[in-house]
């Protein structure tokens, strides 16, 4: 079972991190124009992030049990002999004892809920020699360090990803929509253990652009600014002015 917690809460750290490089225009919003990118899961390195593999019904009498259970549930009134006539002409139309179809269907929500959902990867650790290799141009760029509650009252709800040797799959019989959730949203392979990630996420009504998805941050979020140990004198030079002139009480720190 995921350890669903959420940012604001005494285990979460007050101050989270992000690596970015000074090289790319993009990593540069967040001091320039105050704003942070959420991703979305389609553009994620790690295909199995936020896409956790799901166990279905495998047999016909598990569907047709699946599909019982779901209209006693829905519909308590219905007699035991009428519920189970029901239940086995739904189980031959569903799309469950059809796998192809099932995983064509899925897969069209799945890639419909991302167009739908961003992501926040942050961290704990501002001091990650490969951090910052593999995502601050090898000590040339910064790391940004945030108000944890600022954060969370502009972005929205988070919580710390778990990491495993093997990830744990959502079952579509048992698991209910906020087990389902927390297992997708913040389970990781354990090789990506180092990054000590939290995730802040957002959840939009219609499918949303690029530009729709850099997320203005609220005045005095950014706290920190460390600058990497081989970042080169104008790009030190720059960031110190952008950061005097845009974020006054950031604190800046050379490694």
């Amino acid at each position: 079972m995921i350890n669903y917690i959420e940012i604001g809460k005494p285990e979460t750290p007050s101050v989270l991190y992000k690596y970015r490089s000074w090289e790319n225009e993009l990593h540069k919003k967040i001091l320039l124009e105050n704003k942070v990118y959420l991703a979305s899961p389609k553009s994620f390195e790690d295909k199995l992030d936020c896409n956790v593999p799901e166990n279905f019904p495998n047999t016909e009498q598990e569907v047709f049990d699946y599909i019982c259970g779901k209209l006693k549930e829905e519909y308590p009134q219905l007699s035991r002999s009428k519920r189970k006539i029901l239940a086995k002409k739904l189980s031959k139309e569903s799309p469950l004892s059809n796998p192809k179809k099932r995983d064509a269907l899925n897969e069209k929500f799945k890639q419909e809920y991302f167009s739908h959902l961003g992501v926040l990867s942050m961290t704990e650790d501002c001091d990650n020699d490969k951090m910052w290799c593999e995502y601050a141009n090898d000590h040339q760029g910064i790391c940004i360090g945030f108000d944890t509650n600022l954060l969370f009252d502009c972005v929205g709800g988070g919580g710390h990803v778990t990491y495993r040797k093997k990830l744990e799959p959502i079952d579509f019989i048992k698991d209910d929509f906020y087990t389902a959730y927390s297992k997708n949203i913040f389970q990781k392979e354990e090789k990506w253990k180092y990054e000590k990630e939290y995730r802040l996420k957002k959840i939009w009504e219609n499918e949303v652009s690029d530009e729709e998805r850099n997320v203005l941050l609220p005045n005095n979020c950014i706290i920190e600014v460390i600058l990497g140990k081989k970042i080169s004198s104008m790009s030190k030079k720059e960031i110190i002015a952008v950061v005097k002139a845009k974020h006054p009480n950031a604190k800046i720190i050379e490694r």
